[in-house]
Formats: structure tokens, sequence, C-alpha cells
């Protein structure tokens, strides 16, 4: 991020939470969830105040609705 904002300082860059997953409980083998990568990349953002949209919480809604 540090070379985007050096190379393209006027460029607006949007980041995304990650996408929900069928079994947000399971971890990967950093010992990590899908709930602790939206914490993390929540908390990562706002640190570096770079923009960030929590989609989780509208796709996750969608999806309901599907079902």
């Amino acid at each position: 991020m540090t070379k985007l904002q050096k190379e393209l300082p006027n460029a607006k860059v949007l980041i995304f939470s990650p996408n929900p997953v069928a079994n947000c409980k399971t971890k990967n083998s950093l010992g990590f969830n899908y709930l602790d990568y939206i914490q993390a990349s929540e908390q990562v953002t706002k640190t570096n105040k770079w923009a960030y949209m929590n989609s989780k919480e509208e796709i996750e809604k969608k999806l309901k609705k599907r079902i």
C-alpha cells in the first residue's frame, strides 16, 4: 500500500472485507478463522487510515434472503 500511495498519490483505493465463507469457524494453518480476518482487516485499515468497507453484513443479509 505504501508503494501505491507513493507512486500514485491521487489514487483512491477501497479495501473490502473478506468474502463470507461456508464455515466461518474453520481455522487455517495459522490458526485464524474467517471472523479473525474480518477483525484484523478492519484494524489494519483503521490504523493506517485507509478506506475500508465491511461488505460481510450486506452479503450475509442477501444470502439469508435466498434461503
